[in-house]
């Protein structure tokens, strides 16, 4: 069975990574800790919670470091928000994804993890059906990309001869969101303690020849508020979004 049909939940552990400084952000995260940036007059990780609340998920473990008991403080044990919120304690940076092997006992096979720093309204459920039914070890949700080629583009031959120019192109690429579903076999490819990240996990998983499926991110929003130009996108958004409402 797929979905704990009592609950209305999937059988994964969900996990938000909040340990990082927020480093693109200065002076934003001098003295504020990056997850809890508002957007809309609410926190990034506040959407993020609030988003897997209403698919039906109520235990939710977040990866704390930097500035942790700013988070903690304000979540607390996520009793006032109707769930149970536990925390992984980084004692020294644990990279985007090292953290998990701090918790040795989890509750089930499965495991959701999403980068703290993501606004997003995702489609949950269509990435746990994908994940599911394509029996993958990995899933990770992907995003097209487009990168503008702001000059003219040679194709050029080995023995220097011009066969193709493009002027300007836009190349569209598939990009990692920084969402995974991933089962046992990825958790036991992280090396225990020390930092990692979630690129390499992706290599790790290929390296080993384990089943890794690309999901597309096909409704609603995704930024990943990583620079201050990403944050400004994510506000006018929000503005966009109440004013629609």
């Amino acid at each position: 069975m797929l979905r704990a049909a009592e609950t209305g939940q999937w059988p994964v552990n969900i996990i938000i990574m909040a340990g990082g400084k927020g480093t693109r952000l200065k002076p934003l995260t001098d003295n504020t800790h990056k997850s809890l940036i508002p957007v809309g007059g609410k926190p990034i990780i506040r959407h993020l919670i609030d988003h897997l609340t209403l698919s039906g998920f109520r235990e939710i473990h977040i990866s704390v470091g930097h500035l942790a008991e700013q988070l903690t403080s304000y979540l607390s044990d996520g009793h006032d928000l109707g769930i149970s919120i536990r925390y992984i304690q980084e004692r020294s940076p644990m990279g985007s994804i090292g953290a998990l092997t701090l918790k040795q006992r989890w509750p089930h096979e499965h495991f959701l993890v999403i980068n703290g720093d993501l606004y997003s309204n995702f489609d949950i459920g269509n990435l746990c059906t994908e994940y599911f039914s394509r029996t993958a070890d990995m899933a990770i949700l992907t995003i097209p990309n487009v990168v503008k080629i702001p000059y003219g583009v040679l194709e050029m031959a080995a023995d220097g001869h011009v066969r193709a120019f493009v002027e300007k192109p836009d190349y569209e690429f598939t990009v990692n969101s920084g969402v995974y579903m991933f089962n046992r076999n990825i958790l036991n490819l992280l090396p225990k303690g020390i930092p990692y990240e979630g690129w390499q996990l992706i290599q790790s998983a290929l390296h080993a020849n384990l089943k890794v499926a690309g999901i597309p991110h096909t409704s609603g929003y995704w930024i990943d508020i990583g620079s201050m130009e990403a944050l400004q996108k994510a506000q006018a958004l929000s503005q966009a979004d109440i004013t629609q409402h």
